[in-house]
């Protein structure tokens, strides 16, 4: 009993603010109200006690079946037909029930009894069917029937809620809060940039598809999932809020791989321009080439919504592009290329001593040797990293070394 009142009374208030015009469908067990008590889809062809119903409601609210003979006021049949159909379109159009297309279904249902428990107007002059209410609008309205009706109608109908309704009713107010205060935001959002603004705006639209969605399982007593799906809508309002601030990390991630792309672009072209003059460019390509490794990473985190990471990513792929156009002209030091030379005699030996080993031969401590050549090769390219080329050759020299004693070995 307790249930159906909270339904009752908080489906007349949704439709009295116009939640309807926005795509709300909740479909209720029956509705009952002046009498009628409709239970099925009423459309041509039905015949049954709830048309004649249907049909005196519709005469005495203004939208006449007939003026006179069969379906005039007091001459009511229980067959739905054409001038029934045509009636119930009319009513339709007037309460912003759509489609308008003389079905009464759900939906129109759903209308007839909030206009029965609100006492709406109902008649087509008292109906303004040219203006929508807007978001704005609907929002402000529903708050102030939600707060009604947790203060007033629902405590007059019953004498003790439900925690989980009084849960469902704050989280709903909550939410209805942090839309009006998205939506307020994106109003003014004079140092937004564009992207932010559309990512806060589709947010708030999911937010409110969100709200809609734990309207429906509110009103179908299930107030664990409505919790969960407000909590969702919580969620996407304030993604909204902080979208519009025009300071999201998405906004700024999209944007800094947009400029490091573009970047990247223009070194490209500068590299290949000095080439063609014979300036060095060796150093600013590979350089080059590590920019462009990173700005994939930083779309796939992008496409991951690792929005941070793709941050720093594409802020790595600026920096080395700057680097590859700074290093047009310059030419690889011959420490590098001592450095690869090594690499590639430590290589070499490594796969001197898998030979061996196959072969059945003592290698002894080769491959302990190799391990201390290529420790020795990555120190020393960080030292070349680092500037620091004397202490770079004298790594490299310790593995040569390395190299030199482990070929001893066998």
């Amino acid at each position: 009993m307790q249930q159906n009142i909270l339904k009752r009374g908080f489906i007349g208030g949704l439709c009295a603010v116009g939640l309807l015009s926005v795509g709300l469908v909740i479909v209720p067990t029956n509705a009952q109200a002046a009498g009628c008590t409709f239970t099925q889809d009423l459309q041509l062809g039905v015949m049954n006690e709830e048309v004649r119903c249907l049909q005196k409601y519709l005469n005495s609210s203004g939208f006449t079946i007939s003026e006179n003979g069969v379906g005039s006021a007091g001459r009511e049949t229980n067959e739905f037909k054409l001038l029934t159909e045509a009636a119930v379109i009319k009513w339709q159009k007037a309460n912003k029930v759509s489609p308008a297309s003389g079905l009464f279904g759900p939906k129109s249902r759903l209308v007839y009894t909030a206009l029965q428990s609100e006492k709406l107007p109902t008649a087509p002059t008292a109906v303004n069917t040219s203006a929508t209410l807007t978001l704005e609008t609907q929002l402000q309205a529903l708050k102030a029937q939600l707060a009604t009706a947790t203060t007033t109608k629902i405590t007059t109908a019953v004498a003790v809620q439900t925690t989980a309704v009084k849960k469902a009713n704050s989280a709903m107010l909550n939410v209805l809060d942090a839309i009006d205060n998205a939506k307020e935001a994106i109003d003014d959002h004079d140092n937004a940039k564009a992207k932010a603004i559309d990512d806060a705006k589709d947010s708030l639209v999911d937010a409110y598809d969100d709200f809609m969605d734990g309207l429906r399982l509110y009103l179908d007593g299930d107030y664990a999932d409505a919790m969960d799906t407000f909590d969702d809508a919580l969620k996407n309002a304030e993604d909204a809020l902080e979208f519009s601030d025009g300071n999201s990390d998405e906004s700024d991630a999209d944007d800094l791989i947009s400029e490091a792309e573009d970047r990247i672009d223009e070194v490209s072209d500068a590299i290949n321009d000095a080439d063609d003059e014979g300036k060095a460019t060796s150093k600013s390509e590979s350089l080059l080439d590590e920019a462009q490794d990173a700005l994939d990473e930083a779309q796939a985190a992008f496409d991951d919504e690792e929005y941070e990471d793709a941050l720093d990513l594409a802020e790595d792929a600026l920096n080395l592009a700057e680097d590859a156009q700074d290093s047009i002209g310059d030419k690889i030091s011959n420490i590098s290329v001592d450095l690869e030379d090594a690499r590639d005699a430590a290589d070499d030996a490594r796969a001197d001593v898998k030979a061996a080993v196959k072969k059945g031969t003592d290698v002894g401590d080769a491959e302990d040797y190799l391990d201390d050549a290529e420790a020795y090769l990555d120190d020393a390219e960080n030292a070349i990293d680092d500037g620091d080329d004397d202490e770079a050759a004298d790594l490299i020299d310790d593995a040569q070394g390395a190299i030199d004693d482990a070929l001893d070995e066998f």
